[in-house]
């Protein structure tokens, strides 16, 4: 497929200055324009029809929503949020309304539970064990998980690491491995089908949960389905040498458009299941011996709907799954390769070289430009654009670049006092804006932790150690082909979660700090257009907020709800006290 459109145009550009570096005004106009004019994703026949169906939200990763998010400014209270608290380490939720009725499903590390929400709280219907060996793991009740909380609180108020490692290290329900716990035994990725089910992934087996009645909001839970995947999908040794994994995993999961599960591993390879029976049907294989999938991939109704967009470490494929399930990289059936710069393999910070992103779609509409984003492997990375479908007729390329694919690339520059800017957060898409997060701490920050584990870390930073900071707006301009810095923040500090866009309120919304102190995190929304802030939720260092490992996001009605290093949450701003302005202070305050 080629499509006409006019080549050569000049670039256009304009910032600004202060710690939100500003967009001229006649940009601003442009990118409210883009937000409004701009398609949402296509919706997959065979996921629930919801935005928020898969790890990433949709089917093309782009970690946004149409619903409105309250603006302002609040402070959290006792009745601000409503809390299921998880058996370790638990990160997908998904919510739908059945039957008039809410209900949400959410996997708590151990088990599959479903939930109605009844007059402002969680009241549990069923929940479904996964088969799981972890040594020694004793499951708390909701009182110990409390009690719980309150002791790690007071051990990050007290700015006492020593203290809390120890106290991590000796929980019965193994909090000092619970990350890891996660990947290998509980769930990583996973899909909410279009009958309520869910299918979810951890480093070599499959899980799938449906309901007895998928049209019953109060049905009980099936069974588990099991599959344990094939030992000759994986790569050890690849692994090893190019990660800093001790062995390969499954990593990323989707669902192509003609109905194919599909699951990536580390290793650099892709492979299609029958989604009812988790049957293996094909595999594909990197064809390089040092590639690798260090991230989730997008899957789009293009090429028949087969088209599967997936990044290794070194090249941007669109691979196609074909009617029999097979996986062609042949261009004659719509698949193609770009290489992009893969940079340096970081001692820190990163698991391998190459794009520390999920690649994800841009463009969706009548007359959209149709793109493939990531950020590359350099060490101030950029944000790559790739035409994801035809190539423009008259197409040559951009000198310089690596691949006539490659539309457009921009340097994420957070100024000299970031010689490294890197992430392994995906770009967040909403219109023809991308939102990056840089996620390595400045060197003169990093300094061995007390204790072992993930768990312990996520803890740590942002209430005792400062978060990495710096995050940047750009505008794909279809004009000229090219990105546009839209304003950048060095004094916002992230945790390493993926943020999200609402469209409803234009608005970038991710768990953070303002300024290079810790001592506590907020909810942060950051107006799109401009980079101000526009909402924060203060939570302090209260555990049960912080986001670590997972997604921020948001219900159908703009409620916050997401789950956190300590479980489900959703949020109620009505039931929130308002943060006090201060005159000179951007951020308002709660004492």
């Amino acid at each position: 497929m080629v499509c006409a459109r006019k080549t050569g145009k000049p670039d256009g550009a304009a910032i600004r200055t202060f710690a939100v570096r500003m967009v001229a005004p006649p940009l601003l106009g442009l990118l409210t324009a883009a937000a409004a004019q701009a398609g949402e994703p296509a919706r997959n026949p065979f996921l629930a029809d919801s935005p928020n169906n898969q790890s990433h939200w949709n089917d093309a990763a782009t970690d946004s929503t149409p619903a409105r998010v309250p603006r302002g400014h609040y402070c959290m209270t006792a009745a601000g949020a409503a809390i299921v608290p998880s058996d370790g380490l638990g990160i997908p939720a998904y919510g739908a309304k059945l039957g008039g009725k809410q209900v949400y499903w959410f996997f708590s590390g151990t088990a599959l539970r479903k939930l109605h929400f009844v007059d402002g709280r969680f009241v549990e219907i069923d929940r479904r064990p996964i088969r799981q060996d972890l040594p020694g793991l004793v499951l708390l009740d909701d009182a110990a998980r409390h009690r719980q909380f309150e002791a790690i609180r007071a051990f990050l108020s007290a700015g006492d690491e020593a203290g809390l490692a120890a106290y991590v290290a000796a929980q019965p329900n193994r909090l000092a491995s619970a990350v890891e716990d996660q990947v290998d035994q509980g769930v990583l990725y996973s899909l909410f089908t279009r009958d309520h089910g869910f299918i979810g992934g951890n480093a070599r087996g499959l899980v799938q949960i449906d309901n007895l009645d998928p049209a019953d909001p109060s049905s009980r839970l099936g069974a588990p389905r099991y599959a344990s995947l094939p030992p000759e999908l994986f790569d050890d040794d690849r692994v090893r040498q190019g990660t800093f994994f001790a062995r390969d995993a499954a990593f990323g999961m989707g669902m192509t458009f003609n109905g194919y599960l599909l699951v990536s591993t580390l290793g650099g390879r892709i492979a299609t299941f029958d989604r009812t029976s988790l049957k293996q049907v094909a595999t594909w294989t990197v064809p390089d011996p040092d590639e690798l999938f260090t991230n989730g991939f997008a899957t789009s109704e293009e090429a028949g709907g087969g088209a599967v967009y997936v990044a290794s470490n070194r090249r941007m494929y669109r691979l196609v799954v074909l009617a029999d399930g097979t996986i062609s990289a042949d261009p004659g059936r719509g698949a193609w390769s770009a290489e992009y710069d893969r940079g340096e393999r970081l001692p820190v910070g990163k698991i391998a070289d190459g794009t520390g992103s999920t690649p994800t779609l841009m463009g969706f509409g009548p007359g959209e430009d149709k793109l493939v984003v990531l950020t590359d492997g350099a060490r101030k990375m950029r944000l790559v654009a790739f035409w994801r479908d035809g190539l423009p007729r008259d197409w040559r390329g951009r000198p310089g670049l690596r691949s006539p694919r490659i539309a457009d690339q921009i340097e994420v520059d957070l100024g000299p006092e970031f010689p490294i800017v890197q992430s392994e957060q995906s770009v967040v898409v909403g219109g023809r804006t991308a939102f990056v997060m840089n996620s390595m701490l400045p060197p003169a920050e990093v300094k061995p932790y007390p204790g072992k584990g993930s768990f312990l870390r996520g803890l740590l930073l942002g209430a005792t150690r400062p978060l990495p900071r710096g995050v940047a707006m750009f505008r794909w301009d279809p004009a000229s082909d090219r990105w546009q810095s839209a304003w950048r923040r060095t004094d916002i500090g992230t945790v390493a979660t993926v943020p999200f866009y609402s469209g409803g309120s234009r608005m970038v919304v991710l768990n953070g700090t303002i300024g290079s102190k810790p001592g506590g995190l907020y909810q942060l929304g950051l107006d799109a257009r401009t980079g101000r802030l526009v909402m924060s939720i203060a939570s302090g260092n209260d555990p049960r907020f912080n986001g670590a490992f997972t997604g921020v996001k948001a219900d159908d009605d703009g409620s916050l709800l997401y789950t956190t290093m300590f479980g489900l949450i959703r949020f109620d701003v009505s039931h929130m006290k308002p943060a006090r302005t201060m005159p000179g202070l951007e951020l308002p305050r709660c004492d």
